[in-house]
């Protein structure tokens, strides 16, 4: 992490390293109040753990893909990250690849979130295990579609996720919308 933070300031900036370096190996407080070493990550909500996640990820998995595999176009949010491949063998190549990367930068690769989905839609008409995956609260499934000519068909697209919607629905229903029957929805805020 210290390296990644080097390489991306100038020497004015050698501050930055010291707090890095702080961060990083700042003790954990336990909720009796103790004190623990901590020496493997920055701790959960920690200010500088989504920053130094992304700067590590940066060398980790972007660098390295277009690197490794060069015509393999990738999207990337935090630590989750949706990989295009043209056929099923090339998906397994780069998968195998970047099980072994993973393994190499000290992370591994969640088995349970980890897999080959085939996008199937009006163009692809192969059949596989997985057609379906969720990334960042979307749902990305075969669905019927508009085409650009107005035809109803098969698209490969992405819609609310079934976790997302029930948390809205959560937060909806602790609104109790249905108690505010007598106020004036044009000056009562909800």
């Amino acid at each position: 992490m210290v390296k990644a933070v080097e390489a991306n300031i100038t020497t004015g900036q050698r501050w930055v390293v010291l707090y890095v370096q702080r961060w990083l190996t700042a003790p954990l407080q336990l909720p009796d109040g103790t004190l623990a070493e901590w020496d493997r990550e920055t701790p959960q909500g920690s200010a500088v753990s989504p920053v130094s996640a992304n700067l590590f990820m940066h060398y980790a998995f972007d660098s390295w893909l277009v690197r490794e595999f060069p015509s393999v176009e990738f999207e990337r949010c935090a630590d989750d990250a949706v990989v295009h491949c043209v056929t099923e063998r090339q998906a397994c190549q780069v998968w195998a690849a970047l099980a072994v990367r993973m393994d190499e930068v000290g992370l591994r690769l969640r088995p349970d979130k980890t897999k080959i989905v085939y996008c199937k839609d009006a163009n692809r008409r192969g059949s596989f295990a997985g057609t379906s995956f969720t990334f960042l609260g979307f749902r990305f499934c075969p669905r019927t579609v508009t085409s650009q000519h107005g035809v109803l068909c098969t698209g490969f697209a992405p819609a609310i996720s079934p976790e997302a919607l029930k948390a809205i629905r959560c937060v909806v229903r602790g609104w109790r919308i249905h108690t505010r029957t007598r106020n004036n929805w044009k000056t009562s805020p909800i």
